[in-house]
Parts: C-alpha cells; structure tokens; sequence
C-alpha cells in the first residue's frame, strides 16, 4: 500500500506547544520505519503551514485556512495509485480538512469518529467555547458552514454515513443531536466487555454502502490518561486499551476507510512513552486493517 501521512501541528491555529508536537513526535518514535517494515511504501511526510499572511484575529479562519491547505495535500494524495492518507494532527478541529479532502478526492464521505467526547457542540450549544468541541458538528453540516467550505467539504456528512465510538462525556446537546440524527453510537460502558470487534461490525456493517469511502478519526483521549497521559480532557469511562484497537481494526475491515488520523497527543505529558506506543499500536492495527 502506498501511505501519505500529513502532519497538521496545529492545537487550534497554534504551533509548536501542546499537542501541536505530537506529529513529529509520532515520526520521532519510527512510525515511517514500522510501516515500511511491513511492506508499506511511506511517501515523505507533508506538513502543513499556515503562512503569517493568511492568518487573522480569527481562530475559526485560521482553523478554514489551514483546513484549506490540508484538503488539497490529502486530496492530492488519494490521487496516488493504492494510495492511503494517514493523518496526524495537532487536535480535533484538524479533522474537518481531513474530511474535505476525502470529500474533494472521492465524494461526500461517511465518517467514523473515535473519541471520549462528541466534538458535536455548535457555537450556540457550546457553554465553554472550546473549539475542539465542535470539528464533528461542522463536518456534519450544523453550523460554521465557512469553515466546512473552506475545507472543500461542499456537501455536508451524511448522519446515515456518522458514526461516533468511544463516547463518556457528552453534553446535553450533543445527547439531543444523537438522538435526533441517526447516527451509529458505540459508547464507551459498551466497549468494556470481550467481543468489541464484533459488535463495532455489527454496528457499522449496515451503514457501510451509505458512502464510497470512508474517514475514521482517532482521538487518542477516548483511551483516558493512563494510556494517553498529558491529555487535558478526560472522561468517566474508557475502554480497555486493546478493545479499542480492535475495535479500530474492526471498522477498516468493515467500512471503506481512505484516510484515518491519529489527534490528540501531547509528548511534553507522556513521562513514560505509554502514549506514543498506544498511537503507534493504534496507527499499526488501522494499516494492517485496511491493508487487509
């Protein structure tokens, strides 16, 4: 298979702090020399900048604008004959590009959403503000459209084509939103017992013809600190470290996934190195799935 990885070091529209790092991180630890051990071509990686001139007093601009750049370089690459995108992004909101991209090389795509947390908030449900709150609503089409246009995601996410995984820490709105929309939930309390990979098959099998190809986002939060420690956002419940690698595997050899993206690790908090082994296990078990 041939694998693009993008790097997006971005923490919102920030660089080289926090979570920004985990990218290079990633690369730092030999992700590009586990991959090709297995057979992989690994093309160089591409990082993303946000040049000085494009950037404004608005994050949500900043957050278009670099969507925009990300889009292009990932649609570019699914160009590539057996071409596979691998993303590592900075945070969440890094996603909607991601998402474009997939959008602008294959049409409207379905999303599969791994996280402690919905990301579904809009600007008016949000009671914090927090911008990686709200990547999945966008994408979905529920507000912030200049942000989801500017990623090249013209059509919206289909909620027949959603799916969100992982999931402890919701907000009432984001509860609402889930039971309005049909979208596939697997919550975390599901996830704690054997036999997770057949239940996420079961889940997502009837769901897979509903786009031609498919994103699955991983944020490395829906493990909680002791896998992913640093993390600044934890939850009440997580899945056993191996349930969601399996499951992880189970949804590429279930829905037709093109890109995937690791988001969400902060190496200045990982003392032990737990963390980037669990987003290097995890990025190994999404190629073997896809691969095979």
């Amino acid at each position: 298979m041939h694998i693009t990885i993008i790097c997006i070091p971005y923490q919102i529209d920030v660089t080289r702090w926090g979570v920004a790092r985990g990218p290079q991180a990633f690369l730092d630890h030999g992700l590009i020399y586990l991959l090709e051990a297995k057979g992989h071509t690994v093309s160089n990686p591409i990082w993303i900048e946000l040049p000085k001139s494009e950037r404004t007093r608005d994050s949500i601009t900043n957050l278009g604008n670099i969507a925009k750049r990300s889009s292009a370089a990932i649609s570019a690459a699914l160009k590539k004959e057996d071409g596979f995108v691998l993303v590592l992004e900075g945070d969440c909101t890094h996603a909607v590009g991601a998402i474009g991209g997939l959008a602008q090389a294959q049409g409207t795509p379905g999303v599969v959403w791994f996280d402690a947390h919905g990301d579904m908030n809009t600007w008016e449900t949000t009671t914090s503000g927090f911008l990686g709150g709200l990547p999945y609503a966008v994408a979905l089409g529920w507000d912030l459209d200049d942000w989801r246009l500017a990623a090249g995601l013209e059509q919206s996410v289909r909620p027949e084509a959603a799916a969100l995984i992982g999931a402890s820490d919701l907000d009432p709105a984001e509860i609402e939103a889930l039971e309005l929309h049909p979208i596939v939930r697997v919550d975390a309390v599901d996830m704690l017992q054997p036999g997770v990979a057949k239940r996420i098959q079961a889940a997502l099998q009837p769901r897979a013809t509903e786009a031609k190809a498919w994103y699955l986002h991983i944020d490395l939060d829906v493990a909680g600190p002791e896998e992913n420690p640093g993390n600044l956002t934890p939850a009440p419940h997580w899945p056993p470290r191996q349930h969601i690698i399996e499951a992880a595997k189970a949804t590429t050899q279930t829905v037709p996934v093109k890109v995937a993206s690791l988001a969400v690790y902060n190496p200045a908090g990982d003392v032990n190195g737990r963390g980037v082994r669990f987003g290097l296990d995890m990025a190994m078990a999404i190629i073997e799935g896809v691969a095979s």
